[in-house]
């Protein structure tokens, strides 16, 4: 069985060493540059409770990710997943429960396909007084031209579905029925059409930190030699020492370009501030809500409950001042159920996110999987970079390492 080698501790690394074990390897090595295993997915501590960067959670029972990850003696509980919208309109202000995308007043839900792949490709299909607003939120959110956007970046953006307000549920959903385009532009509150297929979320017991010790402790006991403050480096990777060797490359391939001569893509980089605030919120929790206005300075808050205590955390296009943020942090919370009480800021973090892929850097992806693929063949690996969600990475890695151990797609390993 040949050995594995696996570049970057985050969630995907983690899973790609449980799947190699699945599937026979006994000869893992996981490295991570820094002290901990986690990656982005491990909040920093503060007094003992986590300081969340966004809405990371988990699948139901049955989830694939979260059924893994409970093989090898993590726990889940599960919540209501429950989450809404503020939108613009002539008017001020609309907010949509149990939708996170952006919810527009339309005359008509006519669609013209996509010229290119770029995201103003992707927002040209829609008319034009949809069209408007999610430009002009695309430039208040990232700082650049939908233009240099590659149309996925609509994901992480939230605008892959819009709601369009002012039209027939019913023929909205027929249409959804029988045009693909359509479903996958449109979309609808899950109460005004009995969709009940993520009703039903998790987080891991005791939070994030203690999943991510929990798979340390499963690791190690399976037999995966982890390095921690190691830089496996792409010449390394990819040089005759372990020519014989399952390469999995599940952190930034940025280094990987210039180590295979492919230029380097140029990428958004644009610093967000996140604020954490004490608080007490009578209303769900877990809870979070997008805002797509494009005005003031956040665009999603997120309430949740770490080591019995309820945090906010309010992610911004830009800092900002704490009396313009709990401004800003009431009005999008008005007409959600819950009442909420501010308390002091108690964390902040400033920095650059490499979430929203350009036109440029889905290219070079592509030319650089078609170099590592002309020199190590299946046996290079790479980590679902392209890919948003965690299901679909998770799906990705585990089609890739199944034809890296030579084996059907869809074989499991007992």
């Amino acid at each position: 069985m040949k050995r594995v080698r696996i570049v970057g501790g985050g969630l995907t690394g983690i899973l790609a060493a449980f799947q190699a074990h699945r599937l026979g390897a006994r000869q893992i090595d996981l490295y991570e540059r820094l002290d901990r295993l986690g990656g982005v997915a491990l909040p920093e501590l503060h007094d003992g409770k986590e300081m969340r960067e966004g809405c990371i959670y988990f699948g139901p029972k049955g989830d694939p990710i979260r059924s893994l990850l409970e093989t090898h003696g993590a726990r889940f509980e599960e919540f209501d997943n429950r989450f809404g919208s503020v939108g613009p309109s002539p008017s001020g202000p609309v907010n949509i429960d149990d939708f996170g995308g952006p919810a527009l007043a339309a005359g008509t839900t006519d669609l013209t396909q996509p010229s290119g792949d770029s995201l103003a490709d992707r927002l040209s299909c829609y008319s034009a007084s949809l069209a408007a607003p999610l430009a002009r939120y695309v430039k208040w959110h990232v700082g650049c031209d939908p233009a240099e956007l590659h149309a996925n970046a609509a994901v992480p953006l939230a605008i892959n579905r819009i709601f369009p307000t002012g039209v027939s549920i019913d023929a909205l959903a027929e249409q959804k029925k029988t045009d693909p385009l359509a479903n996958e532009l449109f979309g609808i509150p899950r109460s005004l059409w009995n969709y009940s297929s993520n009703v039903q979320a998790s987080l891991p017991v005791g939070g994030f930190a203690a999943l991510f010790q929990q798979c340390r402790t499963a690791l190690e006991t399976i037999g995966v030699r982890i390095h921690e403050r190691s830089l496996a480096t792409p010449k390394r990777m990819l040089s005759a020492e372990t020519s014989g060797d399952i390469i999995i490359w599940a952190a930034s391939p940025m280094p990987l370009f210039k180590a295979v001569g492919v230029d380097t893509p140029a990428a958004p980089a644009k610093k967000f501030a996140t604020y954490t605030f004490a608080a007490e919120w009578a209303g769900p929790v877990p809870f979070y809500v997008q805002n797509f206005t494009a005005e003031g300075s956040c665009f999603r808050v997120y309430i949740y409950e770490s080591q019995g205590t309820v945090l906010l955390t309010a992610e911004c296009v830009a800092e900002t001042s704490q009396s313009d943020l709990t401004r800003d942090i009431h009005q999008m919370l008005e007409g959600f159920e819950g009442k909420l009480a501010l308390g002091d800021v108690v964390f902040r973090t400033i920095k650059p996110r490499w979430l929203y892929h350009s036109v440029d850097t889905i290219d070079r992806l592509g030319e650089l999987r078609t170099a590592l693929k002309a020199r190590r063949g299946d046996s290079f690996v790479t980590g679902a970079w392209e890919a948003y969600a965690k299901g679909e990475k998770f799906a990705e890695v585990e089609a890739d390492l199944n034809k890296a151990f030579q084996m059907p797609e869809l074989a499991k390993a007992s």
